[in-house]
């Protein structure tokens, strides 16, 4: 199986904010051994940065070039995505751009011949009691357009699950697994999976396994990371620095046939000398080539 991983491993040089290029970030990833890369387009995503400017087409090229110069593909990218409580507030000022921004993600997954577009669901406000059938049809009718646009592009939609933070306000589709087989199974298009995140499972008290192997055939993308359940913090850190049981999660890798890379969504390390960043990020892929070997043998 090949290693990827997000740009958010490395994307900001911590003494001064500064972000990386294109060509910085993957000639980090290249010279560390990743076998591909994914595009978070999410971070590059809001007033001020690159997906919502005029420009946006520059940033795609650029990372289309250092791909094709370093020879290291693309696997799959992040969507830019709402937070909080914008999906539905009609205070939220910035509706428009951040429609449009997901429209220009698509697109540019399909110019850097990625696989799929991980995508967040729709969530609904949680007043009185909550009805995951009525998130589950508005998540049908918000992620409708975006579908149609991914398919005309050639990629596939990954519906990431997210979690639910009981915090009285809001439920997260894919809390529950069972609420995101059962949207995608609702869309039921061969253009739309599930992205399992690993961590985000923890934190919403699911075995993780278990919830890939519920999720079978489904799951066309992942995000790697781990962090621990009982402090119900989205920490994405590295395999092995939280409590997911990865031999089991490997398990279930194997035994659901997952055909994709196996993609990491860590965080930077942060607070460190950026002399020593390419050795964290080396150590990374260290981590990640031991996971897939025990991938290997549980295929045998």
């Amino acid at each position: 199986m090949k290693l990827s991983t997000s740009t958010c491993l490395h994307k900001i040089q911590d003494d001064n904010g500064r972000l990386f290029s294109p060509a910085e970030i993957l000639s980090a990833f290249k010279r560390a051994g990743y076998d591909s890369v994914d595009i978070d387009f999410w971070s590059l995503s809001g007033p001020d940065l690159p997906m919502w400017g005029d420009d946006w087409e520059k940033t795609v090229e650029a990372f289309g070039e250092a791909s094709a110069d370093l020879q290291l593909p693309v696997w799959q990218t992040h969507s830019d995505s709402y937070l909080g409580t914008q999906w539905d507030d009609p205070h939220f000022l910035h509706h428009a751009e951040r429609r449009r921004s997901i429209f220009r993600c698509i697109e540019a997954a399909s110019r850097l011949g990625a696989d799929c577009v991980v995508m967040h669901p729709y969530n609904k406000k949680m007043v009185g009691e909550y009805s995951s059938a009525e998130n589950r049809e508005a998540a049908i009718a918000f992620l409708a357009p975006y579908i149609e646009a991914a398919k005309k592009a050639g990629v596939r939609i990954a519906i990431e699950n997210l979690t639910n933070f009981n915090d009285g306000r809001r439920r997260h589709c894919g809390g529950p697994i069972e609420e995101l087989i059962d949207l995608v199974d609702a869309i039921n298009d061969p253009a739309v999976g599930i992205c399992i995140d690993t961590g985000h499972a923890n934190i919403a008290g699911l075995n993780v396994a278990e919830a890939l192997r519920a999720s079978g055939s489904r799951v066309i993308a992942l995000h790697v990371n781990d962090n621990y359940a009982s402090l119900k913090s989205d920490m994405h850190q590295l395999p092995f620095m939280g409590d997911v049981d990865w031999a089991d999660v490997m398990r279930a890798i194997s035994e659901i046939g997952y055909r994709g890379h196996f993609t990491y969504e860590v965080g930077g390390c942060r607070r460190r000398p950026d002399a020593l960043y390419q050795d964290w990020l080396d150590y990374t892929v260290k981590v990640g080539r031991g996971l897939i070997a025990m991938l290997d043998e549980a295929n045998g």
